[in-house]
């Protein structure tokens, strides 16, 4: 070999290993042979909110990294996607496969299954997420009964409305025997520091937040009513779970990490709850019905089932699907039972 062609030949070795190295690395066996296993492939996620409102288990997974170490392990890099609109924006991104797998509330998700989409949900991020009812200061209104008639605000379609039939329901109280008022979000609170309505049906830390600012009283809240609160689920792709099962294993452990770290650190997880500007004493109280953090536990319970089809029943009733959704092919317990199998 010439001179020259082995200035080539070096300088064309050198670029392979900077470009090899580029990406993290390839473990060699036998020679050259490329060990395919060590390949690093992506899992995208897609969150509610943005990067600093990250909520439940999850939440304390991103902040803490448990998600990012654990897929590390499977030779997986994690992509975060915020999405301001949640349910709605995530799943379009789902439905597009812009992403892979998302933490967020059982009602869009069975509102997208319900429209053919091959999801399915392999564990739990939050089996009761808590909600709340807050009055005006100067209301007389002690309980839900005393509403009767009044202005109430919840946006139609949302799980706001569906706490509201649930909890009205629970006191044999009939939800046309109300005034509701539409909205959500920003809009819904400047309606009600408008005092152009007497209540409104929210998030427990929402209305405690409200409270904390002196905007009115909390009355009523699912603490002690935990068949009627929500869920937030880890959901993904079928597609992609069935050819990266053990992606979908990490996120498990993930999530197990999360649940361990509240349990043993409540005030830590407090506080990386408090970086959406929410004080942590607020999600202290929010979540005061659980000290053990048990509904962080990623299994998929009969109760999850039960709270699911409980949800299909009402998005039926209220006309918000066309085709019952089928439970037991929505949930998969495929990928926890892989992560039993591997302790």
């Amino acid at each position: 070999m010439t001179k020259s062609k082995r200035k080539v030949f070096t300088l064309f070795l050198y670029i392979s290993l900077l470009f090899i190295l580029s990406l993290g690395g390839i473990k060699f066996t036998e020679g050259t042979k490329i060990s395919p296993e060590h390949t690093i492939k992506t899992l995208r996620l897609g969150l509610p909110g943005i990067s600093n409102s990250t909520l439940e288990a999850g939440g304390i997974a991103v902040h803490n990294k448990y998600f990012e170490e654990e897929l590390a392990k499977e030779g997986y890099k994690l992509e975060i996607v915020f999405f301001q609109q949640a349910g709605p924006a995530l799943n379009e991104a789902l439905a597009s496969n812009k992403i892979d797998v998302a933490l967020y509330g059982d009602l869009p998700i069975a509102i997208l299954k319900s429209k053919g989409a091959d999801v399915k949900v392999f564990a739990i991020d939050n089996s009761n997420l808590q909600f709340g009812t807050i009055v005006q200061n100067e209301s007389q209104a002690k309980t839900i009964a005393d509403l009767q008639g009044k202005k109430v605000i919840y946006g139609k379609g949302t799980v706001q409305q569906r706490y509201f039939n649930a909890i009205t329901k629970s006191y044999q109280l009939d939800p046309k025997n109300f005034e509701m008022v539409n909205s959500v979000g920003a809009d819904a609170n400047s309606v009600f520091s408008g005092r152009q309505a007497d209540a409104i049906f929210a998030f427990y830390y929402t209305v405690l937040f409200m409270e904390s600012k002196g905007m009115g009283r909390v009355i009523e809240s699912t603490l002690d009513k935990p068949e009627i609160s929500s869920q937030s689920l880890a959901v993904g792709r079928n597609e992609y779970l069935v050819q990266n099962e053990r992606a979908a294993v990490a996120m498990i452990r993930g999530l197990k990490r999360a649940k361990e770290f509240a349990a043993q650190n409540p005030s830590a997880a407090y506080n990386i709850f408090a970086k959406n500007n929410i004080p942590a004493a607020i999600y202290e109280k929010a979540y005061s019905a659980d000290l053990e953090f048990k509904n962080f536990e990623p299994e998929i319970t009969s109760a999850s089932i039960d709270k699911l089809n409980h949800l299909v029943d009402f998005l039926i009733e209220n006309k918000l699907i066309n085709t019952r959704v089928d439970v037991n092919d929505l949930i998969t317990t495929k990928y926890y039972q892989l992560f039993l199998q591997d302790k």
